[in-house]
């Protein structure tokens, strides 16, 4: 604790106080400086980014900028943001192709269906994947997700062929039999399951290894953000960054501890965006790179608290205590006193009720070249 003894004018007192506020303003974040969006995208066009909060649209429009300046392949893995889809980019200018890789290919019925059921809560889906699966055995379609979406289950086709089957009629019957109102219950909601594994899949789109080599913007939906099938996705993706080919990899509302996020790829631009990323782990450490930070909107306090102190920082805050008194000796005559005292405490540079309570379209940015303030994209 320091102590300074003012002198008898008060404006020493007002100096001090003043000085005090200076000092802590150029040390707290300074959140009314006003950042162009288009300037923060130029200032940042290397570095991975990391996106919280805010809605999918008011998310989309930012990485659409990121998307549309990036110099590299982009290959886009979300969890059913419809602002960016290949249709939704391709009114922006932007030639983005569905990811037509089979990601389920070379799996046995058995691994296929471990990985569908893995993270199904759902015993529907999961009877219905098992059905599925040996009514294509029996019909000799392929086992994989596309053989499984290539199958009219709402008509009554391939019923008949299974009647019509002589090479494994025990079975075909048994299928046939197991197809109650329970099952068809199933089947209904085993098709909308099945159309939107099947987005990105279609024969003539883009694989990974074509977007690479041909600096495409690629995208993948998903269903589930830390499903098993998200993580097949991203291990052939990893097993693309080995290579070497430089690319940027935007996941939104997709998160798993896998390598491609965890570890600093040098050629691989990561671009983390979701509805709020303090909640994948409880350390804050979701990387080993070092990212420029995007905070919108966030309705958990909890988060504001995580994300203002672990993105945003803390500093040493000073504050100045005014106090007075007197002194009197004998037989001579009264003297005032007057002191401030100066103290410091750590304090966040940005307030966490500020995170929570930042207006639609704007976010608070933190750059790794130390760029700092706000956006608005709308």
């Amino acid at each position: 604790m320091i102590n300074i003894l003012s002198t008898l004018f008060d404006s020493n007192e007002t100096y001090l106080s003043k000085h005090v506020a200076g000092i802590n303003r150029t040390q707290a974040f300074p959140a009314r400086n006003y950042v162009n969006s288009d300037d923060f995208i130029r200032n940042t066009f290397k570095d991975s980014i990391i996106v919280s909060g805010g809605s999918d649209e008011e998310r989309s429009v930012l990485l659409l900028g990121l998307i549309r300046s990036s110099q590299d392949c982009v290959v886009i893995i979300h969890n059913g943001n419809r602002y960016i889809t290949a249709e939704r980019l391709g009114r922006y200018g932007i030639n983005a192709s569905h990811w037509s890789e089979n990601i389920y290919s070379g799996f046995s019925k058995t691994q296929l269906l471990s990985i569908l059921t893995a993270d199904n809560a759902d015993t529907d889906l999961v009877f219905f994947y098992s059905y599925a699966l040996d009514v294509c055995e029996v019909l000799n379609k392929p086992m994989t997700v596309q053989g499984m979406y290539s199958i009219d289950w709402l008509g009554i086709g391939w019923q008949q062929e299974l009647l019509t089957n002589s090479s494994n009629r025990d079975k075909a019957l048994d299928l046939l039999n197991r197809f109650d109102r329970n099952m068809a219950e199933r089947t209904v909601k085993g098709v909308c399951r099945l159309e939107r594994l099947s987005r990105g899949n279609t024969i003539g789109e883009s694989s990974i290894s074509e977007g690479l080599n041909n600096g495409k913007v690629i995208i993948k939906e998903v269903y589930g953000s830390n499903s098993a099938i998200s993580k097949q996705c991203l291990e052939i993706i990893r097993s693309e960054a080995e290579k070497g080919q430089n690319f940027t990899l935007v996941l939104d509302d997709v998160y798993i501890d896998v390598p491609i996020i965890r570890d600093n790829f040098r050629n691989v631009r990561l671009i983390l965006s979701g509805t709020d990323v303090s909640q994948y782990q409880d350390s804050m450490k979701i990387t080993n790179r070092a990212c420029s930070i995007v905070a919108f909107n966030h309705s958990n306090y909890g988060s504001c608290k995580a994300i203002s102190e672990y993105w945003f920082g803390e500093y040493d805050r000073l504050y100045s205590e005014s106090s007075s008194g007197y002194s009197k000796a004998f037989l001579e005559p009264r003297t005032d006193n007057k002191s401030v005292t100066i103290r410091q405490n750590r304090d966040t540079r940005l307030k966490p009720e500020m995170i929570a309570t930042i207006p639609f379209g704007c976010a608070f940015i933190h750059t790794r070249n130390g760029l700092e303030g706000y956006i608005s994209v709308v």
